[in-house]
């Protein structure tokens, strides 16, 4: 009895009831014609294998299609998000750029209303006005809180966390980023920079 019930349950069997309920649909679409001698015509073979599988490529694609209009909101933005953050990276790795061009791409974003890219260019202009000035060298390895932990001796310590911290939930996350976030990494970038020129102009008083 339970092997009876497996058989019923298995994928071979559902597959040859199906066949047969589909062989039974034409013959009451044809009105059970007769052949040529008489006897009730059935259909082919080769014809109920070719429509069951157009049924099942059929099934297939819609629900393959009905998954993708339910995802599409999900993914779609996450993935274009990935290939900016891909494309932007290559470019950066093929042709380094100044602090001034990080700068300036992050006003034409702010510009655009695109806060998520000016907080991105701030993080960058900082790691390379480090770079720069030889305190932290720029690794493509490096992870954000590696470079945290190697800001914690500068100073101001609580801007680079901003700045830092800002950059690494943006790349992680799809979420908006609003004007009051790049304000304050703005506030951030200009805190950095104030505390670097000083720094520089002692160095320079000392020489």
């Amino acid at each position: 009895m339970a092997s009876g019930t497996f058989q019923q349950n298995s994928l071979d069997w559902q597959a040859q009831l199906f066949r047969q309920r589909i062989s039974e649909w034409l013959e009451r679409l044809l009105g059970n014609p007769r052949g040529a001698n008489g006897s009730p015509w059935e259909v082919p073979e080769w014809l109920r294998e070719a429509i069951f599988w157009f049924v099942v490529l059929a099934a297939v694609s819609w629900t393959g299609w009905q998954l993708y209009k339910l995802l599409q909101p999900y993914v779609v933005p996450h993935l274009r998000s990935k290939t900016a953050l891909d494309r932007s990276s290559g470019s950066i790795s093929s042709s380094q750029l100044t602090v001034a061009e990080w700068l300036q791409r992050s006003q034409n974003a702010q510009r655009q209303g695109n806060y998520r890219e000016a907080c991105r260019s701030l993080y960058m202009a900082t790691l390379q006005r480090l770079n720069d000035a030889t305190l932290i060298l720029q690794e493509p390895s490096r992870t954000d809180g590696e470079y945290l932990a190697l800001s914690q001796s500068l100073s101001p310590f609580t801007a680079y966390q901003t700045l830092i911290q800002t950059h690494e939930r943006l790349h992680f996350s799809d979420v908006a980023v609003s004007r009051e976030v790049y304000d304050r990494c703005w506030q951030a970038y200009q805190e950095i920079e104030g505390e670097m020129r000083q720094v520089s102009s002692v160095q320079k008083v000392r020489l």
